[in-house]
């Protein structure tokens, strides 16, 4: 069985919320990633920016910071999760990512759509699953 900790990104790129957007518009571009974790001191999960939602509130009002457009209601998983039950979640909650925390409520990874199908090419090409 596929565990969540076997598939995520472990090298996430993080903001806080007190974060200008175009701080967040730069980190984005440059990582290439739509979705940042926003985080607190101690690196728990506090919310979740989207490129969506950076895109809208940034095409609105420039000078906004991160806290006044991030989702605060973010769906979660915990590391050790099977990953077939994180892709159902995604799947039901029609979501793109999910932030993966350790059993101490902190952000340790995020687990994407990209990873999945990074999962369904290897298996489609004969390979194993788990990454080399």
């Amino acid at each position: 069985m596929l565990l969540v900790s076997e598939l995520m990104s472990n090298d996430v790129l993080t903001i806080t919320a007190d974060a200008p957007l175009q701080k967040a518009e730069a980190e984005m571009r440059l990582g290439r990633i739509r979705h940042l974790p926003v985080v607190d001191g101690k690196g728990r999960l506090s919310g979740l920016l989207s490129i969506s939602d950076l895109a809208k509130a940034l095409a609105k009002t420039p000078g906004k910071q991160v806290v006044d457009v991030m989702s605060v209601r973010v769906v979660s998983v915990r590391d050790d999760v099977p990953a077939a039950d994180a892709a159902r979640l995604m799947r039901q909650k029609k979501i793109g990512s999910l932030p993966v925390l350790d059993a101490r409520g902190r952000l340790v990874g995020l687990l994407t759509e990209t990873d999945f199908l990074e999962v369904a090419e290897r298996a489609l090409a004969g390979k194993p699953l788990r990454r080399p």
